[in-house]
């Protein structure tokens, strides 16, 4: 199929003609509703102005790379590959499209989408999808750091079990450095780190578990008495790794397991007052107010653990 139409920009319904269907990478990036609608607004307007960036699925099958059908979410294997093509670039515009084609039905004619979806085959034969993705996402709309996180879990096949942690935060909505942090109490996990990763450089720092159990016993107690909102932030975290960070290497652990306990039992008013810091003008941040907060409430539970201890 590639032979007929490389090089040149066609349409979906060429594609439909020669009975290909679109299907996506399983594991790109995630859909963004909110990106979704501005591209249903913008194409419904002015049409589609860059073509969508598509590769054989059988040359996807073949990368170790699993793929959907971008409609049903069926998984697509080597024997159904050349039924398909999968979809690079342009997730969001093609998920746009198709639902516009769906508001169709409840609209009058003049009022219908009329646009067609246009299509080019990656242009660079020889380069790899992994390669590809990374370079189409940092020369032209660049990702975000979960972004790639997303790509680098999706190419990896080694156990990795701390990008598989900070995949699933990343799912949660957390920021790439706020999921670093929890993971290993440092920022070195970054977009450059998943970036390599999605071309088979993988750095040791994407390697190591040392610390992993740690950021996931705290992430599960805090999570009992805090909102998501407080835990994506970086706030929560850095006070964490300042109280560790404090404490000699014999009180690390003993350190680590108190403040388990404090978040297991911090009682619901007390997490409301951190959830509802606001930064004041002219006067303190809201970092500075949740820091006060917390070392108040972790003082007056610590001071609480003692007084059980000498009863």
């Amino acid at each position: 199929m590639k032979n007929i139409f490389f090089r040149q920009i066609i349409t979906l319904s060429m594609l439909v003609e020669e009975g290909v269907k679109i299907a996506r990478l399983k594991g790109n990036r995630n859909i963004n509703e909110k990106v979704i609608k501005a591209k249903m607004t913008s194409m419904k307007q002015n049409g589609m102005l860059i073509p969508g960036v598509i590769v054989d699925a059988e040359k996807a099958i073949e990368a170790g790379m699993e793929i959907v059908d971008f409609e049903t979410g069926e998984d697509i294997d080597a024997t159904k590959g050349e039924q398909y093509a999968v979809l690079v670039d342009a997730n969001h515009r093609y998920q746009a499209h198709l639902n516009l084609l769906k508001k169709n039905e409840d609209l009058r004619e003049e009022e219908q989408y009329k646009g067609e979806f246009y299509l080019i085959y990656a242009l660079n034969d020889n380069l790899a999808i992994s390669e590809m993705l990374t370079t189409i996402n940092v020369c032209t709309d660049p990702w975000k750091g979960g972004d790639f996180t997303k790509g680098a879990k999706m190419v990896c096949k080694k156990p990795l079990p701390l990008l598989d942690f900070i995949d699933k935060l990343i799912d949660e909505g957390y920021p790439l450095p706020t999921a670093s942090k929890w993971a290993t109490f440092k920022s070195d996990i970054t977009k450059k780190v998943m970036a390599d990763a999605m071309v088979g450089k993988i750095s040791e720092k994407l390697q190591l578990t040392k610390g992993l159990e740690r950021g996931e016993k705290l992430l599960e107690a805090a999570r009992k008495s805090l909102s998501k909102d407080v835990l994506k932030s970086r706030n929560l975290i850095d006070w964490i790794i300042f109280k560790y960070d404090e404490a000699s290497d014999e009180q690390k652990t003993t350190i680590v397991n108190q403040m388990v306990d404090f978040f297991s039992n911090l009682d619901r008013e007390k997490a409301k007052q951190i959830e509802a810091a606001k930064g004041q003008r002219g006067g303190d941040t809201k970092e500075t107010i949740i820091n006060r907060l917390l070392n108040n409430f972790y003082e007056q539970f610590t001071q609480s653990q003692r007084t059980s201890t000498d009863e």
